[in-house]
């Protein structure tokens, strides 16, 4: 009677054991998806201090000049190509 409830014990472990990775199936099917292609992406840095740096950054093909610092970001203009 003992083996018993050691099988018993190994069948409900197992069963636990075999949601994990259901769970994990769901859980990745549910979220956001995190896409290859960002449409932020930070083209340079350049510190100015040790509080504050410009960031070049470019959104949906338009390059942005960002001032950061302790207080926030500042945008400081748009990049613009004549040609």
């Amino acid at each position: 009677m003992e083996w018993f409830y050691y099988l018993q014990s190994l069948g409900i472990l197992l069963l636990v054991l075999s949601l994990f990775p259901i769970a994990f199936h769901f859980y990745k099917k549910y979220t956001v998806k995190n896409t290859t292609e960002n449409p932020i992406k930070v083209l340079a840095v350049k510190p100015i201090n040790y509080k504050a740096q410009i960031l070049l950054i470019e959104v949906e093909g338009k390059k942005f000049l960002v001032g950061y610092s302790d207080k926030g970001f500042n945008l400081l203009g748009e990049i613009k190509h004549d040609g």
